[in-house]
């Protein structure tokens, strides 16, 4: 039996611990995590599947044929539950809306249209519900994923595997020398601290999140501001600031938030506030997935790294961990016991 410790109980944590559960044979598989669903940087992302692959808008140091593949295996999976019996338990569902672009060049030379339902150019016509700083627009069908409730459905799936979990504040990687024949470290913005990783930067997110129940379609825009409807509630950003480290709500950009969101749906106005949030993604050139054998003492720990993914957490999520499994499975030579 291999003993397998999944460090990190984010969305990247625990995609990875499922896959590994439900893929290597004969896995014992612990989750170590200081912070658990709803305390996760994921908890507060909107959730849009819309992986942008290439171009300007997507400069994450990852060869196209690989970013493609981790795009295509998230999409089927989100797809599969989406059209599952679990699909309002996992806050997993179809959405449609708008993607509206200030530059033409910043629209994806691959906007990946097989990971879409529906991707149609908006005419002339339709743009003049804009904001005219938007030149080029699209109407698209994609998909969400909650994570204040698909976290907890796939820890609910973890564990219905099987899985094991402790709550527990990872201060070195030592620890699993010995009792443990592979770690996975999913720690997000936390392997700074965990690994020394200096390539490895926050870049925050400030969102605030209200209850406009009339808002039926998202807005994605190449200016930070973007509206998604949920179940719960709407969520209205937003900012990325790179190697900033604020936790601390800003109000000069909550205000720009909301002037923005207002600009482009004015009925915003009457919604009803909920709540802040603020967070620090965890942004790598490249993302980090891939095998590293540590050297503490006289001990050799094998170590699968999957961090790093920046905004594209929800995105990327359950295809760099369908990779990260592979790896693991190489590293112990064991084969899947059924297909990902």
């Amino acid at each position: 039996m291999a003993n397998i410790a999944v460090i990190g109980a984010g969305v990247v944590g625990l995609s990875t611990a499922v896959n590994i559960i439900e893929s290597v044979p004969d896995a014992r598989v612990t989750i170590y995590a200081d912070r658990w669903s709803p305390d996760t940087v994921s908890d507060g992302a909107a959730g849009c599947f819309g992986p942008k692959l290439g171009g300007p808008m997507y400069p994450m140091g990852i060869e196209l044929e690989r970013f493609k593949t981790w795009g295509r295996d998230s999409f089927r999976h989100y797809d599969a539950v989406a059209h599952s019996a679990d699909s309002s338990e996992a806050g997993v569902f179809v959405l449609s809306g708008y993607e509206l672009y200030s530059k033409p060049e910043n629209v994806s030379p691959y906007n990946a249209t097989e990971l879409m339902y529906n991707y149609r150019e908006l005419t002339k016509e339709e743009m003049k519900r804009f904001p005219p700083k938007y030149k080029v627009g699209y109407f698209v069908t994609t998909l969400m994923a909650e994570c204040q409730r698909y976290l907890p459905w796939l820890l609910k799936r973890f564990k219905s595997k099987g899985g094991h979990v402790v709550q527990q504040r990872v201060k070195t990687l030592q620890q699993f020398c010995g009792p443990y024949d592979l770690v996975v470290n999913c720690t997000g913005i936390g392997a700074r601290e965990l690994l020394g990783d200096t390539v490895l930067k926050p870049m925050r997110g400030q969102v605030m999140r209200v209850k406009a129940p009339w808002i039926r379609h998202y807005y994605f825009t190449d200016s930070d501001c973007y509206i998604y409807p949920g179940q719960d509630a709407v969520v209205l950003g937003g900012v990325k600031q790179y190697n900033e480290n604020s936790l601390e709500v800003n109000e000069k950009d909550k205000a720009t938030i909301l002037k923005n969101c207002l600009e482009m749906v004015p009925s915003l106005k009457d919604a009803e506030f909920k709540y802040d949030w603020v967070g620090l993604r965890p942004s790598r050139k490249p993302v980090r997935v891939e095998l590293e054998e540590m050297k503490f003492g006289d001990d050799i720990l094998k170590v699968v790294h999957n961090y790093g993914h920046g905004a594209s957490g929800i995105g990327l999520s359950w295809g760099t961990a369908v990779e990260a499994t592979q790896i693991v499975m190489k590293a112990l030579r064991k084969f899947p016991a059924s297909k990902l």
